[in-house]
């Protein structure tokens, strides 16, 4: 969680001026420098986003206005006169802080507590096993905090440090407790490491990635509860990110290989499983969150110490603050899902009629070249069956064709009329001559327009 921010905003002056926000945790105060608008220069600004957020401390401007007010949870972070343009953000913060706030405290009381154990281990000549039995159940309890989250990253492995320091003071009276202790480590290492060998090969074979993704997953959570040997959990770890991300690649690559595959409805289809899957682990969460207020709820009505029961409240807000987000991001997700719903639908049904669409455009093909195929057969059988006689006709007529369309001289209309008059046979004689010696292919069909495509017909005709 961050301690600093950076936010837009305007003064009592209605002013625009730049908040730059900051948690000291240690005093449970809240620094605030506000700057007018335009007096930040685009360096300035650049640094504040990407290096004062981070933690590196910047010289703020003379004209900065700076103010120090104190946590608390009944009363906003910000004085009356300065406003955000996103208090969403602001209310967030105040809940986080006040979280950090309480978690600080739970650090430092357990720091005490271990460094009151170092002061007596300090002391010791020998091994002492009362001693040993209060480490570990001091430990025992950071551990459970950890496990909860109630303790910072940072804090968290500083008292795990601390604590492994005292650990190893004791070990140092007890060699055989020590080898004791890295003998079973080292077996659960072994253990761990022919898991992880074994799911590897499997993700190379190709298996379900699901599965043993669910499996890294709980091999991760059970090393953060096991007692083993610093060496060994950098190990494990490092195996585990590398198993997680060759689970990572061979997704990536399945759903690359899978956008190139299919369109239209195929595609959305996809896209609404996907969307169902979130869905799905959104409302999860949520069922989750909820079961995490009730255990709080459980916890602080059963809890001994104010403080803790202070941090259990706090972090009963901060749930509550995270599953309102989700609960919108749900509901988003919902509102796209029945939009999806919609177009899928019609996609299928302009989909089911383009389908209709080609398949008739190849009925109609396939009936053209049927009718084609049969005029063919027919003309071939009506030449195959014209006698020697009749074709020797044939051939005269189409000569006699050849010479009657050869070009001659102008002639008056008087004198065509005349030798067409006396010609034994005229041009259009000729031709219906020949018509009536070959049989008509197209009589053998049904002349019903219906039962013939017209489009076909006529496109027979002109080859």
């Amino acid at each position: 969680m961050r301690t600093r921010l950076v936010v837009w905003g305007i003064n009592e002056k209605e002013e625009r001026v730049l908040m730059a926000i900051s948690l000291n945790a240690e005093a449970n105060k809240v620094e605030i420098w506000s700057i007018p608008e335009s007096d930040i220069p685009e360096e300035f600004y650049n640094k504040l986003m990407s290096q004062w957020r981070e933690g590196l401390d910047l010289d703020m401007p003379s004209s900065a206005v700076h103010r120090v007010t104190e946590l608390t949870m009944a009363d906003g972070i910000l004085p009356e006169d300065l406003k955000v343009e996103k208090s969403d953000v602001i209310q967030r913060a105040q809940i986080e802080w006040h979280f950090i706030v309480l978690s600080n405290k739970l650090y430092k009381n357990y720091k005490t507590e271990l460094e009151d154990l170092h002061d007596k281990i300090k002391r010791l000549e020998a091994f002492s096993h009362p001693l040993w039995e209060e480490l570990k159940q001091t430990w025992s309890n950071i551990q459970q905090h950890i496990f909860e989250k109630n303790i910072s990253r940072d804090h968290a492995d500083s008292l795990r440090e601390k604590s492994n320091a005292l650990f190893d003071e004791l070990k140092k009276l007890k060699q055989s407790l020590a080898s004791e202790f890295k003998s079973k480590s080292k077996e659960l290492y072994d253990q761990i490491m022919n898991s992880l060998s074994e799911i590897e090969q499997k993700i190379e074979s190709g298996s379900l990635l699901k599965p043993l993704f669910d499996q890294l997953v709980k091999i991760q959570a059970d090393l953060k509860t096991q007692s083993i040997h610093k060496d060994h959990r950098e190990s494990i770890s490092s195996k585990l990110n590398e198993s997680f991300k060759s689970i990572r690649e061979k997704r990536e690559k399945r759903e690359s290989g899978n956008d190139q595959q299919g369109s239209g409805a195929e595609r959305l289809i996809r896209r609404y499983e996907g969307l169902l899957v979130a869905i799905q682990k959104f409302e999860q969460s949520i069922n989750f969150e909820k079961k995490n207020i009730d255990f709080e709820n459980r916890r602080i009505a059963t809890t001994s110490g104010q403080l803790e029961a202070q941090i259990r409240v706090a972090k009963i807000k901060m749930i509550e603050e995270r599953m309102k987000s989700k609960e919108e991001k749900l509901k988003e997700l919902l509102t796209t899902k029945e939009k999806l719903e919609v177009i899928i639908e019609k996609v299928k049904r302009r989909d089911e009629k383009q389908k209709k669409r080609i398949e008739r455009k190849e009925k109609v093909e396939e009936e053209k070249e049927k009718i084609k195929a049969k005029i063919s057969d027919s003309i071939h059988q009506a030449q195959e069956h014209v006698p020697a006689e009749l074709q020797e006709k044939l051939e005269k007529a189409a000569e006699e064709i050849k010479i009657a369309k050869k070009p001659r001289k102008p002639k008056t209309e008087a004198k065509k009329s005349e030798e067409i008059s006396q010609s034994p046979e005229s041009t259009e004689a000729i031709q219906a001559n020949v018509t009536n010696l070959i049989p008509d292919p197209v009589s053998e069909f049904p002349t019903d327009p219906a039962s013939i495509d017209t489009e076909s017909v006529d496109k027979t005709e002109e080859e």
